[in-house]
C-alpha cells in the first residue's frame, strides 16, 4: 500500500483519515483518532470515558521498523539467509515478543475503533478535533544528544520531497524554534529524550483553531500499565495561552507555549531530572469549558523514550567531564580485558547502544525484571534490576552462562563480536535466553544496556579473582599427600575458586543512600554466582521468577567502600571485597595434624593482582596502549607498579605510551589526591602516577613486601564485619633457609612446547632434604581443571649454598588435545624440607598465545558505496583446521554476520574478502573473529572512517 504524506498546511478530509497510513507522529497509522468513553454525570447527562491502554504497546515501534522487520524475515540468528537452510522458519517465527506485542496491539486497536464508532454514532461533539501531533524526533534528539540512536535516524527519507518542503515552510515563522528538518518516511522516527531537559512538540487542529474561551487542551504522559498521578507515572499538563515561560520547579513537569499560528500550536515540555526512565505514551485531551463536558483523547501512535541524563547536573548519574562522557556514554565500541595477569589482552567489543534493538531490549528486560515502574527513575534500582535479569537460568533472563563443555546448541562466547546480535536473538525468539555467555560477555552486554539508558558505564576486569562462596574472605585449596588438588576439599563441599580473570561492570552515579564519599563508580556483577550454577541445575523454572533469587543480584557496590574495607553498606559489598582481597590458603594432608591437614604459606600469589579497563580517549587496535590500571580505586597498596616493571614489555609499553594522555596529564596536575567529579571523595595515585613521579623511592616500597599496613587495615576492617572470616594476612616472618622460586613463563605461542622451572637454593649452613612437586594442568579461565598436562616429583639432598632446578617440559603433542577454550594453563608447585619442616607452595597461570586476525580495508569507505575488507592470518599449528567460520560486525558498517569458510591447512596463510555497505558516516570500528574446531578465538579489529 502506498504511504500517504501529510504536512501541517494540508487539511485532511474523512476519506484520507480512513485510508491513509501515517508514517510519522504527524500521521497516525492505525490510530483510533478521537477515542471517547461515556457515563452519566450528576444531572444525568453523558460524559465520555477514555479507554485504557496497556503500557506494552510501545514495543510496536520496533516491530514497524522496516529495517528490523526485514532482518527478522530474511536472516537467521547469525545473519545468514533463513530461506537457504533447514529450519529457516525460525527467522519467520512470529511468536517473538516484539511481533507478539505488535499483533496484539493491532488487535486491540481494531477493537477500540469498533467501540469508538459505536459510541460516537449520533453523538456530535463541539470539542476541538486533533488532526496530528509532531514530536520533532530528530530535532529534539540533537538538543538531547540522542541523535545517534537508530530509532531517531531514518535512512528511508527522501531528501527534497514535496512533503518535506511543505512541512519546512509550515514552521518557518516560528522564529525561535531550532533549525529543524521535517521529512516524510515509511520508517517513522521515534523520539528519544533525556530527562532534565525540555523538548518541543506541536499539535495541529482539524477543523478550527484553538479558542481559549471555549476549549480546554491537555498533554497527558503515561508510564507503565497502571499510570497514576500520585506515583509520578502519569502527568497531566494543561495548555494555557498566556504561559510563555516555565513556572514550575525544575523537578516538576512543565509546559510553556512556543507559538500559536492558525491551526498549529507548538509548545515546549520540560522533563524533570527525576522522571521515570523508559517508554512513555503521549496523549492529547480536548474538552470544553462547559462543566461536565465530555473529554476526547487523541493517542499518538509512537511512544517516546526518556533516558537518564549524564549531561544534566540535577540528574543522579551526572558526570562532570566531557571526555569521560564521550567515553562512558557515547562511545559505542570499547575493550574488555581478558587473559592472565602476566599478559592481559584487550578484546574489542561493539556495544551498539544506539542500534534499533538496544532500547527495546533494555525496556523489555526491565519489564521482566519485576521492578516496579515507579522505581524506574532511581538508577540504583534500575541497575540492580538489570544485573539480575542479564544472566539467565532455566529459561529466564537475557543470556545463559556456560563455562565448560560443548556449545553446539548455541553460540560459543568467544564468537560474539558485540551486543546487538544478542539483543536481536532475545527479541525475536520470544525473550528466550540467548546461548551462551561468560563473565566478560555479561559485563560487555551490561555496559551496552546501561549506556543505552544513559548511565555512564564501563567493563572492568580483575586478574586473579576470588570467588569466595562461603563468606570467609579466604579461598581455600586442599592437596593430598602427593600434591594433587582435592576438588571440593576434604568434605567435597568446598566450592571456593580463583578465576584467572573476572569481569564486571562499573556504573557512575550518586549514592544518597550511603555515607559521604561513596558517590562515583559503583560495581555491578551480572555474572551468576557459581553456587547457583552448581546447585540449581534442573530446578523448577518457576522458582527463578522476577527478582526471586537474591543471589542473582550483585551490586551496585560503592568502589570507594571496597577500597576502605567498609563492607557493611549496600549492596553486596562483602562479595566484591572478597573478589579483590580474599586470602589464598593452601592446605596439605598431614598425618601429624590433629585435623588431618596443615597450612602451607602461599608464595606471591595474591588475589586482585591487577584491575584494568579501557582508558578514556585512547584507542589502540594494534596492541593495548589504551589500557588503564584502576587497581588503586579498589585497593590501597602502593607496590602495584611492580607488576608492570617485571613484565616482558607488554605493560611497560602500554603505560609508557599512555604518559602523554590528556587524561593522565590532568590527573598529574591534581597531584596526589584526586577528587571524583561531582563528589567529595578522593582517590590515591595510580600505578602510572607512581611510576612517573621523580620523588618515588623504590626502596620505600619493597617489591616483595606483601600487603602494606593500609592493606591490612582495610582487610581487618572488612573481616570484623564477617563472622567466619579467617585471620587476615599473617605478618609473622618464618625462619626459612631454603629459597624457592617458580620462574615466570615467557610468551608461548599456540603449537610451541613450553618449559616450567622451579629454582631452589639452600641458604643454610647445613644440608637439606627436599621433596618437590611440579604440575601443569589445562584449566578453564574460571580455574576449573580440565586435564593434566604433566607432572614431575623429586626428592633430593641439597648441600649448603647449592642450587637446584626442577623442570617440566610439555610438548605440542602432549597438550594439543587437552587444552580447552582460551588456552589457559595452571601451574602448581609445592615443596617441603625434611629437617626444618619448612613448607612452600605457589600457583600461577599463563595463556598460550594465538595469532592476531589482520583486517585491511580497500579504498575509501563511503556511504552507499561497496567496500571490501580482507581478513587474514596464518595457521600456527601443524594440523588442518576444520569447520572454519568468520564472524564480523561494525556499527554503521555491517550488522553481525557469520560466514562459513573452507578447511585451512597447517601453516597456511589464509585471506578472506567480505563486501559491506556503510550506512553512517564518521569513525567506525570493524571487529571480526575466526573460529574452527581445532583453533578458535582469533580476533582482530580495524578503525574505518566513512565519508558521505
Amino acid at each position: 500500500m502506498k504511504l500517504c504524506r501529510r504536512d501541517m498546511n494540508i487539511n485532511s478530509d474523512k476519506s484520507r483519515k480512513k485510508n491513509c497510513t501515517m508514517s510519522s507522529p504527524m500521521n497516525q497509522s492505525g490510530s483510533p483518532g478521537m477515542l471517547r468513553r461515556s457515563t452519566m454525570n450528576q444531572q444525568g447527562s453523558p460524559i465520555m470515558l477514555r479507554h485504557s491502554m496497556s503500557g506494552n504497546s510501545g514495543l510496536n515501534n520496533l516491530a514497524h521498523s522496516s529495517s528490523f522487520s526485514r532482518r527478522i524475515n530474511e536472516q537467521d540468528g547469525m545473519g545468514n539467509n533463513a530461506g537457504a537452510r533447514s529450519g529457516g522458519n525460525t527467522a519467520a517465527y512470529r511468536a517473538s515478543l516484539v511481533s507478539h506485542y505488535a499483533e496484539d496491539l493491532d488487535r486491540r486497536r481494531r477493537a477500540e475503533r469498533a467501540v469508538e464508532e459505536k459510541l460516537t454514532d449520533g453523538m456530535p461533539s463541539d470539542n476541538l478535533k486533533i488532526d496530528s501531533v509532531e514530536l520533532f524526533a530528530r530535532d529534539n534528539a540533537r538538543e538531547h544528544r540522542t541523535d545517534r540512536y537508530e530509532a531517531v535516524l531514518d535512512s528511508g527519507r527522501e531528501i527534497g520531497s514535496p512533503s518535506t518542503m511543505a512541512m519546512s515552510r509550515s514552521m518557518t515563522n516560528m522564529a525561535s524554534m531550532p533549525s529543524m528538518d521535517y521529512r516524510s518516511s515509511s520508517s517513522p522516527s521515534t523520539a528519544v529524550l533525556r530527562r532534565g531537559q525540555p523538548f518541543f512538540m506541536a499539535v495541529r487542529m482539524k477543523d478550527r483553531s484553538f479558542d481559549p474561551r471555549r476549549d480546554v487542551l491537555r498533554a497527558v504522559f503515561t508510564f507503565g500499565p497502571n499510570p497514576q498521578v500520585t506515583k509520578g507515572s502519569k502527568v497531566v499538563l494543561p495548555f494555557r495561552m498566556n504561559q510563555r515561560e516555565f513556572t514550575r520547579a525544575p523537578q516538576k513537569w512543565d509546559m510553556r507555549i512556543h507559538q500559536h499560528e492558525g491551526f498549529n500550536i507548538a509548545f515546549q515540555i520540560h522533563i524533570p531530572a527525576n522522571a521515570l526512565v523508559g517508554l512513555w505514551r503521549v496523549n492529547i485531551e480536548t474538552t470544553t469549558t462547559t462543566p461536565g463536558a465530555r473529554v476526547d483523547e487523541f493517542r499518538c501512535k509512537d511512544d517516546i523514550y526518556i533516558l537518564f541524563n549524564p549531561f544534566c547536573r540535577e540528574d543522579s548519574v551526572y558526570l562532570d567531564d566531557e571526555e569521560l562522557r564521550r567515553e562512558y556514554v557515547m562511545n559505542d565500541t570499547g575493550k574488555v580485558f581478558v587473559g592472565t595477569h602476566h599478559r592481559p589482552k584487550g578484546r574489542r567489543w561493539i556495544y551498539g547502544q544506539f542500534t534499533d534493538v538496544a532500547l527495546p531490549a533494555a525496556q523489555l528486560l526491565l519489564g521482566q525484571s519485576g521492578l516496579n515502574p515507579t522505581e524506574r527513575g532511581n538508577p540504583i534500582q534500575v541497575v540492580r534490576a538489570i544485573a539480575s535479569i542479564i544472566n539467565a537460568n532455566e529459561g529466564f533472563g537475557l543470556l545463559e552462562g556456560k563455562w565448560e563443555g560443548s556449545f553446539e546448541d548455541g553460540v560459543c562466547p568467544w564468537v560474539w563480536t558485540g551486543s546487538s546480535k544478542i539483543f536481536e536473538h532475545y527479541l525475536r525468539n520470544g525473550s528466550k535466553p540467548v546461548k551462551y555467555g561468560q563473565c566478560w560477555v555479561f559485563a560487555a552486554v551490561a555496559t551496552s544496556i546501561f549506556r543505552a539508558l544513559g548511565i555512564p558505564s564501563r567493563p572492568v576486569t580483575n586478574f586473579v579473582s576470588a570467588r569466595d562462596t562461603n563468606h570467609t574472605l579466604s579461598v581455600d585449596k586442599y592437596f593430598d599427600v602427593f600434591g594433587d588438588e582435592m576438588k571440593g576439599g576434604p568434605d567435597g563441599d568446598n566450592q571456593d575458586a580463583i578465576w584467572n580473570f573476572h569481569a564486571w561492570t562499573e556504573v557512575w552515579m550518586s549514592r544518597p543512600d550511603l555515607q559521604t564519599g561513596c558517590n562515583g563508580w559503583q560495581a555491578v556483577d551480572p555474572t551468576p554466582p557459581p553456587q547457583y550454577r552448581q546447585n540449581n541445575t534442573g530446578a523448577d523454572p518457576k522458582s527463578r521468577g522476577p527478582l526471586a533469587v537474591e543471589a542473582f543480584r550483585r551490586g551496585p557496590s560503592s568502589v570507594e567502600s571496597v577500597r576502605r574495607g567498609e563492607i557493611g553498606f549496600a549492596f553486596d559489598t562483602p562479595y566484591l571485597f572478597a573478589e579483590v582481597n580474599a586470602e589464598v590458603t593452601h592446605f596439605q594432608e598431614d598425618e601429624t595434624s590433629h585435623w588431618g591437614f596443615r597450612k602451607i604459606p602461599v608464595n606471591n600469589y595474591q588475589v586482585g593482582r591487577m584491575i584494568l579497563t579501557k582508558r578514556p580517549g585512547a584507542d589502540d587496535d594494534v596492541s593495548d596502549a589504551d589500557v588503564e590500571d584502576i587497581t588503586c580505586l579498589y585497593k590501597t597498596f602502593d607496590h602495584v607498579s611492580r607488576y608492570q616493571r617485571q613484565s616482558d614489555g607488554c605493560f611497560s609499553a602500554h603505560f609508557n605510551q599512555g604518559l602523554s594522555s590528556p587524561y593522565l596529564e590532568r590527573r598529574d596536575r591534581d597531584r596526589d589526591m584526586i577528587p571524583y567529579p561531582g563528589t567529595s571523595s578522593v582517590r590515591r595515585l595510580s600505578a602510572v602516577d607512581i611510576a612517573r613521579k621523580p620523588w618515588y623511592d623504590e626502596s620505600r616500597h619493597p617489591v616483595d613486601s606483601g600487603n602494606t599496613a593500609a592493606d591490612r587495615m582495610s582487610a581487618m576492617s572488612a573481616a570484623r564485619s564477617v563472622d567466619r572470616a579467617q585471620p587476615m594476612f599473617d605478618s609473622r616472618t618464618p625462619n626459612d633457609d631454603v629459597h624457592f622460586d617458580l620462574v615466570e613463563q615467557e610468551k608461548i605461542s599456540w603449537g610451541q612446547p613450553f618449559n616450567l622451572q622451579v629454582l631452589i637454593q639452600n641458604r643454610s649452613q647445613e644440608m637439606r632434604t627436599i621433596t618437590t612437586y611440579l604440575c601443569a594442568n589445562s584449566v578453564y579461565y574460571t580455574g576449573v581443571t580440565a586435564r593434566r598436562l604433566g607432572r614431575v616429583d623429586r626428592q633430593f639432598v641439597l648441600q649448603p649454598g647449592n642450587r637446584e632446578t626442577i623442570q617440566l617440559r610439555v610438548s605440542w603433542d602432549e597438550y594439543r588435545d587437552r587444552v580447552v577454550d582460551y588456552g589457559h594453563v595452571k601451574i602448581y608447585a609445592m615443596a617441603t624440607v625434611q629437617e626444618t619442616k619448612q613448607s612452600w607452595s605457589t600457583e600461577d597461570d599463563f595463556q598460550l598465545e594465538k595469532p592476531k586476525l589482520d583486517i585491511q580495508v580497500r579504498g575509501n569507505p563511503q556511504i552507499g558505496q561497496d567496500c571490501f575488507a580482507t581478513f587474514s592470518f596464518m595457521n600456527p599449528v601443524p594440523v588442518t583446521l576444520t569447520e572454519c567460520e568468520f564472524t564480523f560486525e561494525g556499527t554503521g558498517l555491517v550488522r553481525a554476520q557469520t560466514v562459513k569458510y573452507r578447511d585451512v591447512k597447517p601453516g597456511e596463510m589464509i585471506s578472506f574478502v567480505q563486501k559491506f555497505l556503510p550506512r553512517f558516516t564518521g569513525e567506525r570500528k570493524l571487529v571480526a573473529t575466526f573460529n574452527s574446531r581445532e583453533l578458535g578465538d582469533i580476533v582482530g579489529s580495524r578503525p574505518i572512517h566513512v565519508r558521505e
